[in-house]
């Protein structure tokens, strides 16, 4: 895990791909389809790993300045999207003769210590977060250890604190769900070391990651399937089962993935379509429970539904913001300065190294 400051920094478009399917993922897997559960076994780790391959640490460059731009970044949509979904919500009840104090006094702490205390709506809401306290940690080793042998041995203490957390403390519950960090910031070192090593630019060994994840990944399916082995993963509710496999078959799936975007970045349709999506996904990941929550008082929600409305509504939404002042701001914590920045976060538009 050694720090390269020579990394280039040319756009990814592959990488746009990866956050459109990623995405595509997320709101599947909210949908209640009786495969849906599958997207959690790679989903969320798939975000914090394509983060930590766009990271570049940049010695020269403060740490407070990292810390504020991320905090800009990841913080003020925080703020903006749980003001703008909480402000209809509190509307109806009221509406429904509750009083607003009733109705602060009923979720305050939730709306104050995110995390795992949220849901419905703002069940997405633990990501952002998390990989802000990610991000922060990460590059603070980065700036503070120059072995990469400690650095290495700090993430895997961390993979065993989460799994004991996961298996010894299921009901500990930690503001903002900051100690499922332990268990992404994993991700994300695997993501930045990958990228240190240039591992996707070797094309035999990409083949031969690919080949192992097909083996991998089809080997897991079947066994669950015939209830040969069990597995679950739910990074939210801090559950990692079980020890190796929470790391083998995510990995297998990210490797299934961004092979996957690297052949769809020359299918010119489809390219388009899936960075299009991969730009909007902050927005998707914000609105989509909100949107399909608000569509089921007119009509029946089913899976399908769901997935379109989940897509359709925030990618609205996502046009409606590029014409709003400030909208890029609230929305997605950028500015006009940051047009010529890099940007690593989860749905930013740029994905090139920072």
């Amino acid at each position: 895990m050694g720090t390269d400051l020579t990394q280039e920094t040319k756009h990814l478009e592959w990488a746009d791909i990866l956050k459109g399917l990623g995405i595509l993922a997320v709101v599947w897997g909210h949908a209640g389809s009786k495969v849906s559960f599958y997207m959690f076994w790679f989903h969320m780790p798939l975000f914090f790993w394509i983060s930590g391959y766009l990271y570049s640490f940049k010695p020269m460059s403060k740490g407070t300045q990292y810390v504020r731009r991320k905090a800009k970044h990841l913080l003020v949509p925080y703020v903006f999207y749980l003001v703008l979904l909480t402000l209809p919500v509190l509307a109806f009840n009221v509406w429904r003769g509750y009083s607003m104090l009733e109705f602060w006094h009923q979720n305050w702490e939730a709306l104050l210590l995110g995390g795992s205390l949220l849901g419905g709506i703002y069940a997405t809401f633990w990501f952002p977060t998390v990989l802000l306290f990610v991000q922060v940690v990460y590059d603070g080793l980065c700036r503070k250890l120059s072995s990469p042998l400690v650095r290495g041995v700090i993430i895997i203490g961390c993979l065993l604190l989460a799994y004991g957390e996961s298996r010894y403390l299921p009901n500990s519950f930690v503001p903002w769900n900051l100690d499922v960090g332990l268990y992404a910031i994993v991700f994300y070192a695997l993501g930045h070391l990958m990228r240190q090593r240039k591992l996707l630019e070797d094309p035999k060994i990409r083949r031969m990651a690919f080949g192992i994840s097909w083996i991998i990944v089809l080997g897991f399916i079947y066994l669950y399937a015939h209830h040969i082995l069990d597995y679950g993963l739910d990074m939210k509710h801090r559950q990692y089962y079980y020890f190796g496999t929470n790391l083998l078959l995510p990995a297998a799936f990210t490797v299934l993935f961004v092979q996957l975007s690297m052949f769809l970045e020359h299918i010119q349709g489809l390219k388009q379509g899936l960075s299009y999506i991969g730009e909007a996904s902050m927005v998707i990941m914000y609105l989509h429970p909100g949107a399909a929550a608000f569509a089921r008082r007119f009509l029946t929600i089913t899976p399908q539904r769901f997935f379109v409305i989940g897509i359709i509504v925030p990618l609205l939404f996502y046009q409606v913001i590029q014409h709003v002042p400030y909208g890029r701001f609230f929305a997605m914590g950028e500015t006009h300065k940051d047009d010529n920045q890099n940007q690593t976060d989860f749905c930013n538009l740029s994905n090139k190294s920072v």
